[in-house]
């Protein structure tokens, strides 16, 4: 059996559709007994509604590692943020960044605007986040002033990890990451061979922990360099794991 790990955006879905020649290629990977899941920054929310009719997921690493769910949904492994924490870093960040809140299965927002294809409960204080808080996004406008962000939450909240994806971030409880998440999902699923696929910086702790790690031509030269191999598609990288 061989087991596939993917991100989300610009990896499976591209400007909210995702490739024909993927879906099928996805589908005749599983149909031959293989796994194929998602290693995602995203929450369950901004996943499942997208993926619904078209891929039947076989696994979910969720909120770069916090949050771990098998195919029927259930609760492989959690990490959570409390609510002292989430209203400390909102009082430090919201007015300079829009920030958006993965908790409950759910994405909350302090902003009007939606972000494409994503379902979100608009609030307008911390307080009125309910349930287990997995983790923090936030919008830094380009990747330089992400990167600069990313050292700045660390030094300023030594209890979270943040992930750069480009000009996004994602704040986690310390510790975790897509490389967490890989390691955790072999370990409960008892899998001993993975292999995923990538295409930003928060992308790099999966790539480097899988053992067999693909990226694309049009990644950034540090994901490049610890890929196995550059590919075009995920069809292509499925095609290579098939052969």
């Amino acid at each position: 059996m061989k087991v596939l790990a993917s991100d989300f955006d610009g990896t499976l879905m591209f400007d909210d559709h995702f490739r024909d020649e993927d879906i099928r290629k996805i589908k005749e990977f599983q149909k031959q007994g293989n796994l194929f899941g998602l290693c995602s920054g995203r929450p369950f929310q901004g996943i499942t509604d997208m993926c619904r009719d078209l891929i039947d997921l076989d696994f979910y690493i969720l909120c770069s590692g916090a949050l771990i769910l098998d195919k029927n949904f259930q609760v492989i492994y959690k990490s959570t943020i409390s609510k002292q924490l989430l209203k400390q870093f909102y009082q430090t960040f919201h007015e300079k960044y829009p920030l958006y809140i993965q908790a409950n299965f759910k994405i909350y927002s302090f902003e009007t605007k939606e972000l494409p294809g994503i379902v979100m409960e608009h609030i307008s204080l911390p307080e009125e986040v309910d349930g287990d808080i997995y983790g923090f996004s936030m919008y830094a406008f380009n990747d330089e002033n992400a990167s600069k962000v990313c050292q700045e939450i660390e030094t300023l909240f030594p209890e979270l990890s943040a992930h750069q994806n480009k000009e996004f971030i994602d704040v986690t409880e310390k510790g975790c990451s897509k490389g967490s998440g890989i390691e955790r999902l072999k370990k409960e699923l008892n899998i001993t061979d993975i292999a995923g696929i990538g295409d930003s910086y928060n992308d790099m702790p999966m790539l480097e922990i899988v053992d067999h790690a693909f990226t694309f031509p049009t990644s950034p030269a540090c994901v490049k360099d610890i890929a196995d191999d550059i590919v075009d598609s995920v069809a292509q990288a499925i095609h290579i794991l098939l052969k």
